[in-house]
């Protein structure tokens, strides 16, 4: 209860399953739930222009924890953070050097917690093939399941700089519970 089902239940050999497709306009609609879970998601999206200004514009993010569940009526809590690993391939002409070059912050987990309340994560897609399969399957075992071994699904969001402006839009104009944000 109050967990994304990680495959479709009712056919559970369908393709249909986790990581669960959406824009970010969707996602940001989805979740949008209350003022605590607006501020994530205000410091998620300011943490996506960052990566847009490192330079990061091809790929997607897989997004999970405590914010893609109903963790209010779980644990009785509000989310803290989201969850993020963001999967990329560098631009033409870039490499790790002039992308942390660009955006140094963007690289050092514990400030990008604290500013964006984004729990930040990397994987390059420019990998050799065995890696990347390796490195996915990670992720996705790191991502498939809570704490407490339950199996749960999450989301994957394209980059996509055009729609963040149209999500960051989306919320400042949000109305949570009678509270203009």
């Amino acid at each position: 209860m109050g967990l994304i089902p990680p495959i479709d239940e009712a056919d559970p050999t369908s393709h249909t399953r986790s990581p669960y497709k959406m824009d970010i306009v969707r996602f940001v609609s989805t979740f949008s739930l209350s003022p605590a879970r607006i501020k994530i998601l205000k410091g998620f999206l300011n943490f996506r222009v960052s990566l847009t200004q490192a330079g990061l514009v091809e790929g997607f993010q897989w997004v999970d924890g405590s914010f893609t569940e109903h963790i209010e009526l779980i644990e009785k809590r509000p989310p803290n953070d989201v969850d993020v690993v963001t999967f990329f391939q560098f631009s033409n002409g870039d490499n790790d050097a002039i992308v942390i070059g660009r955006k140094p912050e963007l690289f050092d987990h514990d400030f990008v917690k604290k500013e964006f309340f984004v729990d930040s994560y990397f994987q390059e897609l420019n990998l050799p093939s065995h890696e990347l399969v390796e490195m996915t399957v990670y992720w996705y075992s790191m991502w498939a399941h809570r704490r407490d071994l339950s199996w749960k699904g999450f989301i994957q969001i394209p980059l996509n700089p055009q729609l963040d402006v149209v999500a960051m839009t989306i919320l400042n104009s949000a109305t949570t519970e009678g509270v203009k944000q």
